[in-house]
């Protein structure tokens, strides 16, 4: 009797891609979608690991081997999904759309200013953006008892959504068609930090899963005097995150700013459930297998953006008083050469693999309130003007996201100046017939695999 084990490799990959569908997204053919957005949840719980399996799962077959039922489930998983991901143009409509990220600073101020010229200053140029995502920090005073008790948060930060909402669907903007309206999706603040997503009217049914989440990383490392508030979704079938920070101040705090960065990074995570993690794998969507989990992080989104008060300042070697001179007269290379955030991503101390723009606009901080002058005021503390306002972001298709702008406001009431950013984004949407047919064969060769490998017995005559 002998016995022969054949081994055999799976066939090598299909790659027949159809070329991809690039189309604007059509607010008409979004009327007879039916998806509605999911609760927005908030969770402060990490995701477990997907790799490791419990070694109590060990079992020993008769020939003495150790086999681990869910390692090898895993190791199937994580195969099939590999295979899937390799394979989602086959089932994969792309359209562009256009997301606006706005970030400000407001130092407890505000009242009735127009904010058109923020918020739908290049409207004229790109169109009115599908989606529109507001950060704010210092919405109120960051004392004692506002970071103890937030009695004031919820009251600034609906003043904030009621003041956005207004200047979006202003009659000039929608010219009384709702259907050029948008709609709020989803809010979160912390203390004097507030991240809030509207959408157009027509793409309401395709967004979904919507979560929240906020970190503190301020005094004792917990408080929400600095920290980050996030919003997740799905929109169509991309996955987008963005998450609005405050980090630590004063210009010699360089390691504190990293600090908070890698604390608001690590700890911020969705708890969507394992059904919306589930259908984001069978996408390929997700950058690594995250099967079993009911959870999603940061980077586990097709593409996020970071923006807020960074605080990065221009490097202690140039003076302040030369910096100043130098914000002024709009001589910006020698102080962007020596840019904090610059500097350290360079060194990948901070932001490993995110993207910025190019600094093209004059530092954003600080300024005299009420005024076009920076501060140099004699009664007042003299401070290097710098960048503190910044939007970052992070794709997993880097040539999915193109920035069409990176620009601030002259809006005067705050010591910080707005700063906005319009993209134009490659969008998902799945043909659900071509995916479970992808599905099905990936399912197939893998049987065909795993038959071919069992054990052959044949008998001598």
């Amino acid at each position: 009797q002998q016995q022969q084990q054949q081994q055999q490799q799976p066939p090598p990959q299909r790659q027949q891609v159809p070329p991809r569908s690039v189309s604007n997204i059509s607010s008409t053919s979004l009327s007879s979608a039916a998806a509605s957005p999911a609760t927005p949840t908030t969770s402060q719980k990490a995701p477990t690991d997907p790799i490791i399996a419990d070694r109590a799962g060990d079992e020993e077959t008769e020939d003495g081997r150790i086999r681990n039922k869910e390692a090898a489930s895993k190791i199937r998983d994580a195969w099939i999904y590999k295979q899937i991901r390799a394979r989602q143009d086959e089932f994969t409509k792309y359209q562009q759309g256009r997301i606006f990220v706005g970030t400000w600073n407001v130092n407890a101020k505000g009242k009735d200013e127009n904010l058109s010229s923020w918020l739908c200053a290049d409207w004229h140029q790109y169109g009115p953006p599908d989606i529109v995502v507001v950060g704010f920090q210092e919405m109120v005073d960051l004392n004692a008892v506002n970071v103890a008790v937030e009695n004031k948060s919820q009251q600034r930060s609906q003043f904030w959504v009621d003041r956005i909402r207004s200047t979006l669907n202003s009659r000039e903007n929608t010219m009384g068609d709702p259907m050029r309206a948008y709609t709020q999706i989803a809010v979160k603040y912390l203390v004097g930090l507030l991240v809030c997503v509207f959408v157009k009217a027509p793409h309401k049914p395709r967004l979904k899963y919507v979560g929240t989440d906020s970190v503190g990383v301020g005094v004792m490392g917990v408080m929400g005097n600095k920290g980050g508030v996030s919003i997740r979704l799905q929109f169509y079938d991309t996955t987008l995150c963005f998450v609005c920070t405050h980090l630590a101040a004063h210009r010699e705090n360089v390691a504190g700013r990293n600090a908070d960065f890698a604390n608001v990074f690590s700890k911020t995570s969705f708890e969507i459930g394992e059904e919306a993690v589930s259908e984001v794998i069978r996408s390929g969507s997700l950058n690594k297998l995250s099967a079993g989990t009911s959870s999603v992080g940061i980077s586990e989104h097709d593409i996020s953006f970071w923006f807020g008060d960074l605080n990065y300042r221009v490097d202690e070697s140039i003076p302040t008083e030369r910096v100043l001179e130098l914000s002024k007269m709009n001589q910006l290379s020698e102080l962007i050469e020596q840019d904090q955030l610059n500097v350290e991503r360079a060194q990948g101390r901070v932001f490993q693999d995110w993207e910025e723009g190019q600094l093209t606009f004059k530092p954003t901080y600080k300024y005299q309130p009420g005024t076009d002058l920076y501060e140099e005021r004699p009664d007042k503390k003299l401070r290097a003007p710098a960048w503190c306002d910044r939007v970052l972001w992070l794709a997993q298709e880097p040539g999915h996201v193109s920035q069409l702008n990176y620009v601030r406001s002259e809006i005067n009431i705050s010591d910080h100046k707005p700063v906005m950013s319009t993209f134009l984004v490659t969008i998902k949407d799945v043909v659900l017939s071509r995916r479970m047919q992808v599905h099905k064969e990936v399912i197939r060769l893998l049987d065909t695999f795993e038959n071919n490998s069992l054990p052959m017995v044949s008998l001598d005559r």
